[in-house]
């Protein structure tokens, strides 16, 4: 949402907004670093935790640092917070005041307007990166050059000391007798344009005030004015520790530079590889790493970022090695720069690093102090030429030594008061975050203590419920006993039954076979007993027909018999002892008894000499004769 709302959106047409980014970067280079973002927004007197989150809402992709549309998002964002709106991106479009900073002033529309046709710089952005090269080269402490290190590259232009030293007094803006990076490009500028014939201002316009030092500026300007207390920089008396009228003479006998060749010789000495349009990017990256702010980054706090670079371990060693030119396991700001630079040049464009570092690869503050040209020194010993002059300046160079050592140590002692003062405040805002986090963990820890009263609460309730459960398991577990006992007996009685069952099965099967047998035999004795009743029947045919004729014979029998007592009485009436024929007496049974046919008959007869009955005669006393009769 922020990416697409416009920068005359954000700032609602408000000059204030291009003010402040003005105030944090005064180059125009498009980016500012956390460090001055975060000095500029603690003055909006917001928390740090509004802070923090300002800032990652600025910059969503983790860049590091604001572009001038991320630090107007911050700004608005601030606004928000200082009107009591929620700080999200979603509040962006609210109509809403500008933000308020303390120290920060804003300037008011008519200000901003009569003064619109200074606050371009007249400094163009290619000079200033050449000036920022020659300012590199010079080996800066704390950013800061002094006079001793300024002065060869001034009188190298061959102008006038009385010209140089006005043009010091000119670039030393805050009067702090050193030079910053924009006051020596200041001083640069003026040099050059003094060369192209141009008069040195008797004061500062304010098109060439930097951006950083416009506040400051009235201060500057009415210390330069006569009549003003300004108190001369050593720089000044050194230049100067010369009458003017031999330096003069002596530049003007040596000739001068021309505008176009007047600092070439010397910059060539003093040109660095590293491009000055990435240090702006490795110093942000420094001063990221340097959590101790010692000015040195060792291995451990750099390896993730050379590691991030895919390079192997032993180019990354063979990288560390040149860029560690004192062996000291650690890195200055240029010589991390220097390491980025060569990391830059392997991974882009293939290039390996060299063996040993060049001439121009070497950082610029272990370089030696350029040396003046032939016409310098020329010029230098001629305005040293007499000798109670360079005894004079010697003096005066000493008190200069004596009076900066002094200097920089109150510039040391006042560092260390506010760096002191900032670790005291850090440690007051360390504090009120920590009283704040105690009185949130006390909050947390009454929440936790009543939910510990409710856990109990419910621990309670859990535990009678839990021994509910226990009695009620118990019970279930002695009804599951008394069931499985139960199940064991009916699994005993079905084994019991099972194998009575299988006993019984085994009966049935030898019954069933001792069935099929007898209803074999039953079959078969029906069978007999039909062939036995059909027997019987036959039989008994024959035995009716048997008894049939057996009666009839029987009938017979007894006609014989009373045929044979007939002749048996007729036989004892004779006692003739002989046989008798009988055969007239049996002529009517032999009629009755053959029914008229003719058979045959036996005739007994008997012997006369016997003395039984005829019915008690025995068979060998009877004589059977078998006799033909008819049977009419």
């Amino acid at each position: 949402m922020a990416a697409l709302t416009s920068l005359s959106q954000l700032s609602s047409g408000n000059p204030v907004y291009e003010s402040y980014y003005r105030q944090v970067d005064p180059g125009n280079t498009g980016r500012v670093g956390p460090t001055e973002a975060a000095l500029f927004l603690k003055k909006s007197g917001l928390p740090d935790v509004t802070l923090g989150k300002i800032w990652d809402l600025a910059d969503p992709d983790g860049k590091g640092y604001l572009d001038k549309q991320g630090f107007h998002v911050a700004l608005r964002l601030v606004a928000c917070a200082q009107s009591g709106q929620e700080v999200s991106l979603s509040s962006l479009n609210l109509t809403i005041p500008p933000p308020k900073f303390k120290d920060s002033s804003s300037p008011s529309l008519s200000s901003t307007a009569s003064a619109s046709g200074d606050l371009h710089w007249a400094v163009r952005h290619e000079e200033k990166s050449k000036f920022d090269g020659i300012f590199e080269s010079l080996a800066p402490v704390n950013g800061l050059l002094s006079g001793e290190k300024v002065k060869p590259v001034l009188i190298n232009s061959k102008l006038p000391l009385d010209i140089l030293g006005k043009v010091w007094d000119l670039s030393d803006i805050d009067k702090d007798g050193h030079l910053d990076r924009d006051e020596f490009a200041v001083a640069m500028h003026l040099v050059y344009r003094a060369l192209e014939k141009e008069p040195v201002p008797a004061l500062l316009p304010s098109a060439l005030i930097p951006l950083s030092k416009r506040k400051k500026s009235l201060g500057s300007v009415a210390g330069s004015m006569p009549g003003l207390p300004a108190s001369p920089p050593p720089p000044k008396d050194s230049l100067r520790s010369t009458p003017s009228h031999g330096s003069m003479n002596s530049l003007n006998s040596t000739g001068s530079l021309s505008p176009k060749h007047s600092l070439k010789s010397g910059q060539h000495s003093l040109n660095w590889v590293v491009p000055v349009s990435d240090r702006g990017r490795y110093d942000d990256i420094f001063l990221k790493t340097d959590a101790d702010l010692d000015g040195f980054v060792s291995g451990n706090e750099v390896k993730d970022i050379f590691m991030h670079s895919g390079l192997s371990q032993n180019a990354l060693a063979h990288i560390w090695a040149l860029a560690d030119t004192r062996q000291i396991g650690k890195l200055t700001r240029e010589q991390f720069a220097l390491a980025m630079y060569l990391i830059q040049q392997k991974v882009s464009k293939g290039v390996d690093p060299p063996q040993a570092l060049t001439a121009d690869m070497i950082p610029p503050s272990e370089r030696g102090t350029p040396v003046p040209d032939s016409s310098s020194s020329v010029g230098s010993g001629e305005f040293t030429g007499i000798k109670e002059l360079d005894d004079i300046s010697q003096e005066i160079a000493q008190l200069q030594r004596e009076k900066y050592t002094l200097e920089q140590d109150i510039r040391d002692t006042e560092e260390a008061i506010r760096h002191k003062s900032a670790e005291v405040q850090e440690m007051q805002n360390d504090l009120d975050r920590e009283t704040a986090s105690l009185q949130e963990l006390e909050a947390q820890k009454q929440d936790a203590q009543d939910r510990l009263e409710e856990m109990d609460q419910q621990k309670h309730k859990l535990e009678d419920m839990l021994n509910e459960v226990q009695i009620k398991c118990q019970e279930e577990s002695q009804m599951i006993s008394t069931l499985q006992s139960q199940i064991h007996c009916q699994e005993t009685d079905l084994q019991s039954q099972e194998e009575e069952l299988s006993r019984a099965k085994a009966d049935l099967g030898r019954l069933q076979q001792e069935e099929n047998q007898l209803e074999q035999s039953l079959t078969a004795g029906k069978i007999q007993l039909e062939t036995i009743i059909k027997s019987l029947k036959a039989t008994q045919d024959e035995i009716n027909q048997a008894r049939s004729k057996l009666s009839q014979i029987q009938d017979s029998q007894q006609e014989v018999s009373k045929s044979i007592e007939q002749y048996n009485s007729t036989l004892n009436g004779t006692h003739g002892g002989s046989m008798t024929n009988l055969a007239d007496m049996s002529e009517g049974f032999s009629s009755r008894e053959n029914g008229g046919f003719p058979a045959m008959v036996r005739v007994a007869q008997v012997r006369t000499s016997s003395t039984k009955g005829p019915l008690c005669l025995l068979p060998d006393e009877v004589m059977w004769t078998d006799m033909d009769v008819n049977c009419n």
